[in-house]
């Protein structure tokens, strides 16, 4: 048989790039660039370490190709394969099970970002079961709340929308140059173009490099700075007056609200000198249009909801709104059904919904704060975007190990690995091991797998179809096709999300509400206003990129209770916060807490990107890993130097929760009371079995973080990532 080329998008970070796999007989020969693939990145896709590593990965020894069943007492890395038609009678009826004692809320489902298989079919399968509308993984610090704020305030989410004719581009709390290829590129060159650049970062960055201004704030204090930006560009009068008075409400209110926040007494609170500050807002006020790129670092803060909020006032104020460059609202995709659109079935009964965990105290991003935008968005663009609501991990967690509110004892997990994404390692340990049902589809034996029932070998894209538009938000959609064989009978038996999902959904009585037979069954069902099946629409389009115009609230106005910008925010207010964002000071820091700094003198950040990993994936893979073997610790030359720390050096770090190692590099690019910890490792190569769990609890920064309900942030659920008080000291040798 010829070699056959397929057209693939890869989705192993968030450049989601178009790739050409060469196929022989079935056989994965090589994955390379896609000329024709619109979507620019920086690096190029034929650089990408990952790309290279495809095949590497695709058939690597270690990769889970069929179902498994625990053989022995949790953790003991004892299995027994089983065929999928077991899997799913065994899963299902263990789940009826649970229902049956304790109510379908006593199943839950966890998910990461790896996948990219639309996140409403977990919600079919959980409505139809009369199940758990708890659904919790990184959502509360990874794009959910940027999302959902950008929702309440402006009605929708701009999703990065820089263009050649932005002028200025702040970069908040981002370092697209690393962890994001499109956006790279673009920034590049805008550059070029003379475009302004201001990144807001504690640390000096690539993208702080290029940057006409660098703040270098305090961790933690973003809020304040933001603040600040919106004192100067009003007190000055730097705002577009027009834009306001038409289409902004409750400038009057923000105006006497951020009296306090002068540059002077923002100095204090961020270390960033009142000069600079001015010099940033008027730069950004005076450069129009611009846009505000945000990273999860604004995310993953005590601050996080009221850094959002003030990052879209000062987008309002300066008009930068729904205009070429700036901060372009471009609505659901007009042609396509998106994949909310398709799940009409999906309704929780409002006893269900109310059962979701923590809804009542993370209200934003729950249904109650959902329900609000969903209503809104429906009146201006005719349907809804964005990821269903979501709930709060850590307070889910806690509910399995308290059973309050009530029993939660089956967890379904697709690629997220709680025990090294998620914070307060000890607490998902014990929550996971409690369980009666851990059920995990996933690529790896991870050390969150090793605590499950059943493991179960998931599809990558290389080998199912995709269709995605990124929840709605954004101007393209990309195709692409399957590109070898989800099964080779004797060597691997891997299955779809919808797969495992319509498969446990028929078993359990939904037969009525999976209609489709297959993935591509169902895509089709997404394409159909445009006449195409999915393989056609792949061959026809492949990456369809929809201009729908400017100013459109001009005509609509905007997709928030008021139709304007709701810089006093009603959503919020309705919500029953504060509608009007204002600083709070992190719970653990030398400001607050100066006794415990005597102790932990240096603040930890934790999660910045590297381009050889993606999250907790590719340790594994020997390639990959070479580039990049060790987790590192950034530390000042100056603090390294006083505790007698080289580069090179494994290092303790340790906060009031425990101690974990990274090997130490010397880095001058931020403050001497800072360090930088990598967060996603473990380590494959060690024993999977108790006490070992691949190494999670020596490398995996999670272990030391604290995600407790009570210093999480109280409108998005987001837990602290970045301020967190540490010691630094050299591991013995013996």
């Amino acid at each position: 048989m010829s070699e056959e080329v397929k057209k693939a998008v890869c989705v192993w970070c968030k450049g989601e790039c178009g790739v050409l796999v060469h196929v022989k007989d079935g056989r994965l020969i090589k994955a390379v660039e896609d000329p024709d693939w619109p979507r620019k990145v920086y690096p190029r896709t034929r650089a990408c370490p990952r790309l290279k590593a495809a095949k590497e990965w695709f058939y690597h020894p270690e990769r889970v190709n069929f179902p498994l069943k625990r053989a022995a007492e949790r953790g003991e890395n004892k299995w027994q394969r089983m065929s999928w038609t077991e899997a799913f009678d065994e899963i299902a009826e263990r789940i009826q099970k649970i229902k049956d004692a304790f109510g379908g809320e006593a199943i839950v489902h966890t998910q990461g970002t790896s996948y990219r298989e639309e996140y409403p079919l977990r919600a079919r399968f959980f409505s139809q079961l009369g199940g758990s509308p708890t659904y919790a993984g990184a959502s509360n610090i990874c794009f959910m709340p940027r999302s959902t704020m950008a929702n309440a305030i402006v009605g929708m989410f701009s999703h990065y929308s820089v263009g050649p004719k932005s002028k200025c581009i702040v970069l908040l709390g981002a370092e697209p140059l690393n962890a994001r290829p499109i956006n790279a590129q673009v920034i590049r060159d805008a550059k070029k173009r003379g475009t302004k650049l201001i990144v807001i970062d504690p640390r000096f960055t690539r993208s702080a490099s290029l940057a006409d201004t660098w703040l270098q704030l305090r961790p933690g204090t973003d809020c304040a700075l933001l603040l600040g930006m919106i004192y100067v560009i009003i007190e000055e009068g730097l705002y577009d007056k027009d834009f306001v008075e038409k289409w902004c409400h409750g400038f009057d209110q923000l105006r006497k609200h951020v009296k306090r926040y002068t540059p002077e007494e923002v100095e204090k609170i961020t270390l960033v000198s009142s000069e600079k500050l001015r010099e940033a807002a008027r730069i950004y006020a005076g450069n129009r249009p611009g846009a505000i790129l945000e990273g999860v670092a604004t995310e993953q803060s005590q601050n996080a909801g009221e850094i959002l909020q003030a990052r879209w006032i000062l987008a309002g104020l300066t008009g930068n709104i729904d205009v070429e460059g700036g901060e372009e609202l471009t609505g659901p995709h007009p042609t396509i059904i998106s994949c909310r659109e398709v799940e009409p079935g999906i309704r929780f009964s409002p006893e269900q919904q109310g059962k979701q965990i923590a809804s009542d105290r993370f209200r934003l991003l729950s249904w109650q704060g959902q329900r609000i935008i969903t209503e809104n968005m429906k009146k201006v663009w005719g349907k809804t975007t964005g990821v269903p609501s979501v709930s709060h991990g850590p307070s889910m967690y806690r509910t399995i190990l308290t059973g309050k509110p009530y029993p939660i004892r089956g967890v379904i997990t697709m690629a997220s690995n709680p025990m090294v994404t998620q914070p307060d390692t000890k607490l998902i340990y014990k929550a996971l091991k409690s369980l009666d049902l851990y059920v995990v589809k996933d690529f790896w034996m991870t050390p969150s797998a090793q605590l499950a029932d059943y493991v179960l070998p998931s599809s990558s894209w290389l080998e199912r179809p995709i269709l995605w538009d990124f929840c709605g938000y954004d101007r393209y959609m990309v195709s692409g096709e399957a590109a070898v064989p989800q099964t080779v009978p004797g060597e691997y038996e891997h299955k779809t999300d919808f797969d495992f999902w319509r498969e446990l959904g028929l078993r359990l009585g939904q037969g009525d509400y999976w209609p489709w037979k297959d993935l591509e069954e169902y895509y089709d069902a997404r394409l159909a206003p445009t006449g195409l099946k999915h393989k056609e629409y792949v061959y026809t389009v492949r990456c369809e990129h929809k201009k729908p115009g400017y100013k459109k609230y001009e005509r609509t106005g905007f997709a928030t209770p008021t139709g304007k910008v709701e810089l006093y925010s009603t959503v919020l207010e309705k919500l029953d916060y504060p509608p009007l964002p204002s600083f709070k000071e992190p719970t653990e820091s030398k400001v607050s807490n100066p006794d415990l700094a005597r102790e932990y003198p240096l603040t930890l950040i934790t999660g910045g990107r590297t381009r050889e990993f993606y999250h907790s994936e590719w340790r594994q893979i020997d390639s990959v890993r070479s580039r990049h073997p060790d987790p590192l610790l950034q530390i000042h030359p100056e603090t390294a130097a006083a505790l007698d720390i080289s580069e090179g050096d494994w290092v303790w770090i340790e906060t009031r929760r425990g101690r974990v190692r990274q090997k130490a590099t010397l880095f001058d690019g931020m403050d001497p009371s800072i360090v930088h910890a990598e967060h996603g490792w473990w380590l494959p190569e060690l024993p999977g079995e108790e006490p070992w769990l691949h190494g999670v609890w020596e490398v995996n920064i999670n272990v030391v973080i604290d995600d407790n309900p009570d210093i999480c942030n109280s409108i998005t659920g987001a837990w602290p990532l970045k301020t967190a008080l540490c010691k630094v000291y050299k591991v013995k040798k013996y």
